[in-house]
This record gives structure tokens, sequence and C-alpha cells, in this order.
């Protein structure tokens, strides 16, 4: 690969396109001063990626585009192109040609091309990696690098060597890296101050969630038993109701029946019953038999299913092992055979290697004895040649140090002023931000305050929450009490008021002829006497007790009503009847009348008749019977049911207790609306109380989050304090360095001026006689290389062959331990195979008796089952006989009344249940009924659970209803908290151990460079000054990434010193030995060299034409210089820049060694060798 062509158009004063054509060798560029010379240094710099307009002389970017001259516009376009010849394919790619194509426009926008198609920077550094070429390699040498080398400034110097081994990137990322693990540890320490407070929250908010969970568990469960028990009693009160609908019907329309009967058909049921529970009983038992040993059969199988998998699996593994073990026996004998051979190798090159050895000592020894000789020869010429001459030019050398020391005193006092200044204005500002620090921790204490107040608000707005919800739940309880008891009382009131208006409980005659009493005309027919009395309810048992069937008597109006009724009755034949005519009503008696008639109420028409039937009449102490006013004493015995007076007296007493459980029901609405509105206003002042906290916690961090803001720009002000009083420190160091320099000036000025007079001797016979030492010593340094390459191979190849034989053993070892481990592995395999099979062996016989015994109690359960349902058919048939028994009872009237009244109960009692579930539950009874789980326990055991159920809900006490939902959110911070800490702790350690991994990194870099700049450097050194020695030593090796580098030197005939004490031209050529050692770390096709030699004297630039001699067969050199020996002796081909045009600068002469093309001469020339341009 070779750089042929470089074409710059805009770039800088090149406003034109310009090309330059370079073959191998040296390429000259030459002009004045100012002309743009080093421009062209600029652009190969700024085409291969460079970023640092610092690096390119420019404060920005878009400074590299042309801005114009007195005579021309600015163009808007910057564009450089690199032509690389690609015969021996040294990049990557299939072109022959490679060009490399940068574009900058002054709206900001970049270009990179590769062969004219566009491509990323990074496609490009891909492209050149390996090449030496790219915008951080060493390819352009200045010559204010060697103003850095030689700096007292060791940051100066450490820079290029940084560069060179690639570590400002790792500065960079280790500095990128300690600020974010800055911010990382000031993060982790707020977030684990707000774990704290969460988790504090979230074990309050557990235990409120168990509480709540708890209610929600009971209230589900009272929920399932109270829907349980009332869709059980409605479905028994449906089937009851049916049942008292036929009931009803026929006790209505069939005689009374025997009570023989019914006591036959119960005791039939009975025994049915009992013979039905023996029979449910063994078949149970039978059941849980064989259900248990469907159980164990199914275990076996299964366990002897899992065996034979296990079997086959160890067959599988078994035929495995097998094979890798033949496989490592004939991998084991390969290996043997290899080791054989590899031994045998390497004592064949132990030998070879013993041989270079020896003939590289020889050849050592006789470059030392060639040294010694040149050394001397060299020390002779020098101690002629220097007399006069070089002992002026280090006088004008010290006169030049002199002046750049004095410059450079004025220069560290100006700095050291504006550090001073610096300092100063750090210093104020660490005094403001410690003032803003304690602005912020009050700040800190005053939201803590008002967190803490917003907290304390908010447990408060929650107690007072929770006391509210309690009061609604209270108040709906008493709300949903008072909605039973009215609704029972409603329902009985309903269900006695229609018995009423049916007559139910009246003479079947009496009733049929109240139905019917229209024919007989308006107020013939007024009523039974039950109608005209009214009594309590304990009267009302007595007055019923005596009158008996009287109770049914109808009132008449007349006689003629009464005949009337008589053929009515003669011919319908309804049953008994008894008329009570009111013109035949008797006159009272003139007597005392009886405590029985004080305890009732007659009403007109009818009051005489019940005078009439309770005068004089008194009850006994115990009611069971009656004394008349005859003395005649009535013993009526028990009644078949309650009558018309008793069911009266009951609505009427019931009415009351409606009125007054109506009110109550009132008073507990509004008692639940008052509640229900103040858990309402509670609720919301909890959401105001959860807001106002929301907004202290986030002042909260907000200020923590500022004081942290502030404590890094402490942090980072300190360590801007530290660096500049470090950097003063040095400078102060320098400045005593400095004065002591001037003073070791000023004595070597007048020991120069003493020896200019006292040296003069001729030197040709002794530099005829260093030249021959010269040879003698290149002829003796070329064996010894060659000796030493030689040893090198050899022992490469014999640590190749002993890494074999290493690694062959170790294979072969290996090897071994594997097959023992495959041996033990099939032995293990087959005594758990003979075990497994005992055990299966085992197992299957158990399964067989297992079977057996399980198919008998299958066959016994069969029969128990048919015994079942026979029991179940006689019970059927017996309860059928009994209800058929009932049905004909003597007391077809009392149990007609009981099974209206029930009917009518059941279904005030079934509206009660539907009204109390909806109103508790808020949902219409179907969806309930539809969505609960049914227990399946007894209706006692569940009536005993809903109440323990309901003392527990009571005892539990008010909850908070948004504690899961709370919890649950605090949890997922919680979680998400602490996923953020675990994050940052583990990214603090992935930041330190990235720290760790940077500066391990960069210090190997740091040091295999620097080993590669420090031998580079010492051979390069030999061929400029023809021996002598140097060095490069690290301040502390034990931290060489931040120690300063020491340049050693001692030119031949001189001994070792610091390389302050030599002379410019032999600073300047150490500083290039140096850079070209720097450079060869990182080789490149071609290298640019701008005005480097110019503060080389004769002497030291025909070393420097040498070494460029030396190097050009292997890399094109392009030199920027103003030495027209340089020139002559070296360049292969001259370009000349100028600047005919103000501003633009253009090539006027190509000069090639042998060949003139396109000479143009300017009107001024310079010597022979410099192509001068213009003026400036």
């Amino acid at each position: 690969m070779r750089l042929t062509k470089l074409q710059m158009q805009g770039f800088k004063s090149f406003a034109d396109t310009t090309t330059m054509t370079f073959d191998s060798g040296v390429t000259a560029i030459v002009g004045p001063n100012g002309c743009g010379k080093s421009n062209v240094s600029d652009a190969v710099r700024w085409v291969l990626g460079e970023q640092r307009a610092r690096m390119l002389r420019g404060a920005k970017m878009e400074e590299v585009i042309f801005q114009g001259s007195s005579a021309r516009r600015a163009v808007s376009l910057a564009e450089v192109s690199l032509f690389f010849e690609n015969e021996d394919g040294g990049l990557p790619v299939a072109f022959k040609e490679v060009v490399i194509t940068r574009r900058l426009s002054r709206s900001g926008e970049s270009e990179y091309l590769l062969n004219g198609a566009s491509c990323r920077l990074r496609d490009i550094h891909d492209m050149l990696r390996g090449t030496g070429l790219g915008a951080d390699s060493g390819i352009v040498i200045e010559s204010k690098m060697i103003d850095a080398l030689l700096s007292d400034r060791p940051d100066d110097r450490r820079e290029l060597f940084e560069e060179a081994a690639g570590v400002g990137l790792y500065r960079d990322r280790r500095r990128s890296t300690e600020r974010r693990l800055e911010e990382t540890a000031v993060d982790l320490s707020r977030l684990d101050d707000l774990l704290g407070e969460v988790q504090s929250q979230v074990r309050s908010l557990a235990r409120q969630r168990k509480r709540a969970e708890r209610h929600a568990e009971l209230t589900a469960r009272r929920f399932s038993v109270e829907l349980t028990l009332a869709s059980r009693e409605m479905a028994a009160w449906r089937e009851e109701l049916a049942q008292l609908e036929v009931t009803v019907a026929a006790l209505r329309e069939q005689a009374p029946g025997d009570d023989a009967r019914v006591v036959a058909a119960e005791g039939a049921r009975d025994a049915a019953h009992e013979a039905r529970a023996a029979a449910e009983a063994s078949r149970n038992e039978l059941a849980r038999l064989t259900q248990l040993q469907q159980q164990h059969v199914q275990e076996l199988r299964a366990e002897i299913a899992v065996a034979v998998e296990r079997q086959r699996n160890a067959l599988e593994r078994r035929q495995r092992a097998e094979e890798e073990r033949r496989e490592g026996e004939a991998f084991g004998e390969r290996l043997n055979a290899d080791r054989v051979r590899a031994r045998e190798e390497l004592t064949s090159l132990e030998g070879e290697v013993e041989q270079s050895r020896e003939s590289l000592a020889v050849h050592a020894r006789d470059e030392e004895a060639a040294r010694a000789a040149v050394t001397a020869a060299r020390s002779a010429v020098e101690a002629a040649e220097r007399t006069v001459r070089e002992l002026r030019e280090q006088q004008r050398r010290l006169d030049l140090d002199r002046e750049s020391a004095q410059r450079e005193t004025a220069e560290l006092e100006q700095r050291s002023a504006a550090l001073e200044i610096e300092r100063q204005q750090l210093v104020d500002a660490a005094t403001v931000l410690a003032r803003e620090i304690e602005g912020a921790d009050e700040a800190i204490e005053v939201a803590r305050v008002s967190v803490a107040t917003a907290v304390a608000a908010l447990e408060e707005a929650r107690a007072a929450a929770r006391a509210a919800r309690e009061r609604d739940a209270a108040a709906r309880a008493e709300l949903g009490r008072a909605e039973d008891t009215y609704v029972a009382l409603e329902g009985k009131v309903n269900a006695l008021e229609g018995l009423e208006r049916e007559r139910v409980g009246l003479a079947p005659a009496a009733a049929r002829l109240l139905r019917e009493r229209d024919r007989f005309g308006e107020g013939a027919v007024l009523g039974p006497i039950s109608d005209f009395l009214s009594t309590s309810a304990s009267s009302a048992v007595l007055v019923e007790r005596y009158l008996g069937m009287t109770v049914h008597a109808v009132i008449v109006r007349d006689h003629a009503a009464a005949e009337a009724v008589r053929s009515w009755h003669a011919s319908a034949n309804p049953g008994p009847l008894l008329l009570l005519p009111l013109d035949a009503m008797p006159s009272p008696s003139g007597g005392e009348a009886g405590d029985l008639l004080n305890q009732v109420e007659a009403a007109e028409p009818a009051a005489g008749w019940v005078r009439s039937l309770l005068d004089r009449v008194r009850a006994l102490d115990d009611g069971s019977g009656f004394v008349d006013g005859r003395g005649a004493v009535w013993l009526p015995g028990t009644t078949a049911g309650p009558g018309p007076l008793r069911r009266r007296a009951e609505l009427s007493g019931l009415r009351s207790e409606l009125l007054a459980a109506g009110a109550g029901r009132q008073l507990a609405a509004a008692a639940a609306e008052e509640a229900r509105r103040a858990l309402t206003e509670a609720d919301a002042a909890v959401a105001m109380a959860t807001e106002a906290a929301n907004l202290a916690n986030g002042e909260d961090r907000r200020a923590n989050d500022h004081r942290a803001e502030l404590e890094r720009r402490r942090l980072r002000g300190m360590r801007e304090l530290e660096n500049a009083e470090g950097l003063a420190s040095r400078l102060a160091t320098r400045q005593d360095e400095l004065r002591s320099r001037l003073a070791s000036i000023e004595v070597r000025t007048a020991e120069l001026q003493e020896s200019l007079g006292s040296h003069g001797v001729d030197s040709e016979a002794l530099r005829v006689q260093a030249a021959e030492t010269e040879r003698a010593l290149e002829a003796a340094r070329e064996h010894r290389t060659n000796g030493q390459v030689a040893l090198a191979q050899a022992q490469a190849r014999m640590q190749v062959a002993t890494d074999r034989v290493h690694r062959l053993e170790q294979e072969h070892e290996n090897a071994s331990t594997r097959l023992a481990s495959l041996q033990h592995e099939l032995s293990t395999l087959a005594d758990s195979d003979r075990s497994l099979a005992e055990q299966m062996a085992n197992w299957q016989g158990d399964l067989d008796a297992r079977v057996a015994t399980l198919t008998d109690v299958e066959s016994r359960l069969a029969e128990a089952e048919r015994h079942v349902r026979d029991a179940n058919a006689s019970l059927s048939t017996a309860d059928h006989a009994l209800d058929q028994a009932r049905r004909e009872a003597h007391e077809r009237e009392s149990a007609l009344h009981h099974a209206e009244l029930r009917f009518a109960e059941l279904s005030g009692r079934r509206t009660a249940i539907r009204e109390r579930l909806e109103t508790e539950w808020r949902r219409p009874l179907e969806d309930l009924l539809a969505s609960f789980e049914a227990v399946e326990v007894d209706d006692t055991a569940l009536r005993t659970e809903a109440e323990q159920l309901r003392t527990e809900l009571e005892k539990l006490g008010p909850v908070n209803p948004l504690a899961v939902e709370e919890h649950e959110e605090e949890v997922k911070r919680l979680d998400f908290l602490t996923g953020q800490r675990n994050d940052l702790a583990e990214a603090k350690n992935k930041l330190q151990l990235a720290i760790r991994e940077i500066d391990t990194t960069a210090r190997e870099l740091f040091l295999t460079t620097f080993t590669q700049v420090r031998e580079n450097f010492r051979q390069i050194f030999m061929t400029l000054f023809g021996g002598g020695e140097c060095d490069l030593r690290l301040e502390n090796p034990e931290m060489p990434l931040d120690c300063d580098i020491e340049i050693h030197a001692s030119p031949r005939g001189k001994r070792t010193q610091r390389i302050h004490l030599l002379s410019s031209g032999e600073r300047a050529l150490v500083a290039l030995s140096l850079l070209f050692g720097i450079f060869l770390t990182k080789p490149s096709p071609f290298c640019l060299l701008d005005e480097v030699d110019a503060p080389l004297d004769d002497a030291n630039i025909g070393r420097y034409v040498r070494m460029l001699n030396q190097f050009k067969e292997n890399t094109q050199f392009i030199v920027i210089t103003h030495n027209p020996r340089t020139t002559t002796e070296a360049a292969d081909a001259v370009y000349g820049v100028t600047m005919q045009e103000p501003g633009v600068s253009s090539l006027v002469s190509v000069r090639m060694r042998g060949n003139t093309v396109d000479e143009v001469t300017p009107p001024e020339m310079a010597p022979e060798g410099e192509v001068a341009g213009a003026p400036a």
C-alpha cells in the first residue's frame, strides 16, 4: 500500500483544487513563512478523521473551510481526498486504488466518502485498522511536538506518549466513569432513605391489608353461608308453599280422615327411614374402602411406570458411557504417540537453540570490540571538530536558551498570577456553594417537617375515615335489622289481613253465606258476630273458648232475613249455621255484668246479642272453664286453633308494632344516610391528605436532589481547587528550576568564552580512522543482529514444541481421568439397575393383591347400592302414605288454619329475605343466587357459622377497604425501588470494576508502548548521534499512568545527563529520536514531518538526512521544511507553495530528482534545493 496523491479544495488557504502527487521516498514541501505549507499536514489529519479543532490550529471545525481573502469570497465547502495504491491488498477492500474523501459544509453537514460512495467514519477506521493510519496515529510529526518533549511540563511530554499508547481514550472513560460513580453513590444514598420510608409504609399497610383481607374473606364466607341458607330456605319454602296450596285445597273439599292412619303411616315412614340410613351407612363405608383401594392401585402403577422409565434411561446412559469409554481409549493411544514425537522434536530444538546462543555470544564480543574502537575514534574526532565551531555554536544556543528561559519565566509568572485569580475564584465559589448547601439543608429540614406534618394529617384523615366507616357499617347494620323487623311484621300483617278478607277460620257455612249475602238484599246479612267484637289477645282466647261455635254465628237483620237464609241453606246444604236476628235480640238482665263481658267491646247493632251471650259470665282463675249467671260450670276443652277473635286481636297488635317499626326504620335510614355522608367527607379528606403528602414528598425529593447536585458541584470545585494548587506548586518548582538553569547558563557561557582561544587541531586523519572503525562496527552489528534473529526463531520453535508437549500431557491426563470416571459410572448404573428390578418385582406383587381386594370390595358396593335403592323406594312409599293420612286427619280445620297462616308467613318471610339480601349486598336476589358458591354443610352448622362470622366481623371492627390496593401499589413501588437500588448497586460495582479494568488496560497499553518507544529511541539515537547512550525512565514505575517521564541522553563523549543540559541542536535531535521512536511503535505507510528540522545545524541536518535515507525504503516521507540541505540531499521530489494571490495558496513548482516537470521559477529564488514563492 502506498500514498499516491493528495487533493484539496476549499480547505483553509487552498481555495482552488490543488493536487499533490507522491512517489516512493521523500517528498519535500517548501515555501516561505505563512504560505500555507502546514495546511497540508492539517489536511492529512483532517481527512483521516481528526475531530479536535485545536489539533488543526483552530477553535471550531468550520474554520477549516476557506474563509475568503481580499479578492475572493469564502467558499461553502471544504473537501480533501487521499489516494492510495492498493496493489498488494494492504487495505481490506477489492480496489486497486482507494480514495478516502471528507467534506464539510458551513451548515455543519459532514460527509465521508470511500471511492466516491458515502460511508461512516467508523467504516474508514475499520478499513485502516492495522495499517498504522488514522486520526490518532503518529503519521504527522510537528515542531510543536519537539517543544512538548523538551518542555519541563510533564503533562505536555506525557500527552505524546499517551497518544501513542491510545491511553487518552481510557482517561476520558475513567473520568466519565468516576462522575457516573459519584452520581450513582448519591442516588444510592437517596434511594436508601426512600426505601426506609417505603418499607415502613409497606409494613403498616401489610397489617391493614391482613385485616382487610380477613374482613373480605369473612365477608365472602358470610355471603356464601347466608346465600346458601337463603337459597335452601327459599327452595324449601317453594316446595312447602306448593304443598300448602294443595293441602289447603284438599282440606277445603275433603272430609276429615282417621288419626290412626296418620300414626300408622308415621310408623311405617320411621321404619323406612331407619332402613335407608342403615343401607346408606353400609354403602358409604364400602365406597370409602373402594376409593382407598383404587388410590393404592394407582400409586403402585405410577411407581412401576416411573421405575420402567428409570430403567430405560439407565440403559441409554450405559450405552453412551460404553461408547465414550471406547472412544477415550482410542484417543489415549493417539495422545501417547503424539507425545513421544513431540518430546523427540523438543530435544532436537534444544540443541539448535544452544548452538545459536554460542554463535550469538561470539558476534556480540566482536561487536563490543568494534564499538569500543568506534567510541575511541569518535571521541578523538569530536575533540578535534568541536574546538572552535562547536563551542561558538554552543555559546549561541546558550544565548537562545537564556532567552527561552527568560521568556518561560515571564510566562510562568503570568500563569501563576492567572492561576492565583482562578484559585481565588474557586475559593469564592466554594464559599457560595457552602452557603447554598446550608440553605439546601434548611430546605430539606423544612421539607421533612412538611412530610411529617402531611403524613400525620394523612394518618388522622385515615383514622377519621376508619371511624366514619365503622359508623357507616353500624348504621347500615342497624338499618338492615330495622328493615328485617319491618318486613317481617308487614308480612305477618298482610298474611293476617288476607286471612281476614278470606274469612279463613270461619265456619264453612258462615263463610259461604257471607260470600253470597248479596242475594238476600242490602243489609239483610250483616256479618259474623266476631266482626262486632274487639278485645285483647289474652281475652280473645277466653271469649273464643267460652263461645265455642257461637263465635261463627251470623247477625241478620230480622226474622224475614233469617227465613230467606234458611231457604238458601236448605237448598245449598253448606253445613251447620247459627243465625242471630236483630229483632229477636234478648233484653239485658238487670244483674251485675260478668268479668268476661267487661273484657270485650261490642259494636252496634250486635251489642245486645254480645251482652246476652256473655252476661254474668266469669272465667275460672286458671282459665280452664267458666261460670255463668245460673251457676253452671262450662268446661270447653282445647280448641282446634285460633279463631277470628284471636286473629283480629293479633292483627291489631301487629299493626301497632308495624307503625313503631316503620318509625324506627325511618330513623335508621336517616342515621345511615348521615353516616354515608360523613364517610364520603372522610374519604375526600383522605384523598386531600394523600395528595398533600405526595406533594410534600415531592418537595422533599426535589430538595434532596438539589442538595445532591450542590454536593457534586462542591466536590467538583474541591477537585479543581486541588488541581489548581498542585499546578501552582509545580509552577513554583519550575520557576526555581529556571532560575538554577539561568545561573548554570551564565557559568557555561563563561567557560565557553575561555575555551574559544585554546583549542585548534587538525582532525582529517582522525576522521578517516573513525570512518573505518564505523564500517567495522556496522559489519559487527549486522552479524550480531542476524545471530539474534536466528536465536529468537530457534527459541520460538522450541517454545512451540514445549507448549505442545505440555498440552499433550495434560490431554492424556484428562483422558485417563475421564476413563476412570466412566468405569465408575458404569458400575454405579449396574447396581442401581439390579436394585430397581427387585423393587419393581415387590411392587408388582403388591399391585396384584390390591387389584383382587378392589374387585371384591366393588362387588360388595354394588350390592349395597341395590339395598339403598330398595330402602329409598320403601321410604317414598311410606312418605306418600303419611301425606295421604295427614290430608285425611280429623283436625282438618286446625290444619287448614295453620296451612293458610304458614302460607302467608312464608310469603312474607320470602319477601323479607329478598329485601334484606338485596339491601345488604346491593344486588338483585337473582344475581346473588346466580353468583354465590354453595356451602355443603347442614343448616344448623350454617346458622352457627353465620352467627360466628357476624360476631367475628364485629370484633374485627372497621377496616380500610383500600388497604389491599394501597399495599399492592406500595409493594410495587418497593419492588421497583428495590430493583432500582439493586441496579444502582450493581451499576456501582460495575463502574468500580470498569475503573479497575480501565486502569489495568491503560497501564498495560502504556507500559507496552513505553517499552517499545524506549527500544526504538535507543536505536534511532545511536543512528543519529553515531553512538552514545540514552534512556527513558519513569519517575515512579509503580504508578506509570501518573508519574513524570524523564529523558536521559548522553551523546558520544559526554556523561549521562538530563536533556535540558544539552545544547539546543542536541536536544532537538534527541527529541527527533524520541518522536521517530514513537512513530515506529505504530508504523504507517507514510509519515509527514512538519518543520521538525528547524532547530538543527548543518552537522545535525546531515544526521537527520541519513536517518530519512535509512527509513525511506519502507516508509514514504512528506517533509515540510525551510532547510535547503534537507531538500537537496534527502528529497526525491519537491513541491513549492506560494501565495501569489494574497490569502490563497497554490503550487508553483515541482522538481523530481533527475527530471523537471512544469518548472516555474518565481521572481525571488531561494538557495538551490528550495523553491520559494512570492512573499506572503
